[in-house]
């Protein structure tokens, strides 16, 4: 009686770290995800920044962009 109650311990143990493995392994696609994401927006964000910058600081820059648009 014994072993058969120490073998589904053993076994609920088991399915139990086998779920925690998966929910980690999907912890971290997210983690990846949402690292990706803020980097694409630190960066769009940056290039604002920089425009901005260019734009209150460099009159130069102002007819350099109005004269892309034009090509």
């Amino acid at each position: 009686m014994k072993k058969i109650f120490k073998f589904v311990l053993v076994i609920l143990g088991f399915r139990y770290v086998l779920k925690l493995m998966d929910e980690n392994v999907d912890i971290k696609v997210q983690i990846k995800k949402l690292r990706n994401e803020l980097a694409n927006l630190e960066t769009d964000d940056l290039e604002n920044k920089i425009k901005d910058f260019f734009k209150k600081y460099d009159p130069k820059f102002k007819n350099l962009e109005e004269n892309q648009e034009d090509f």
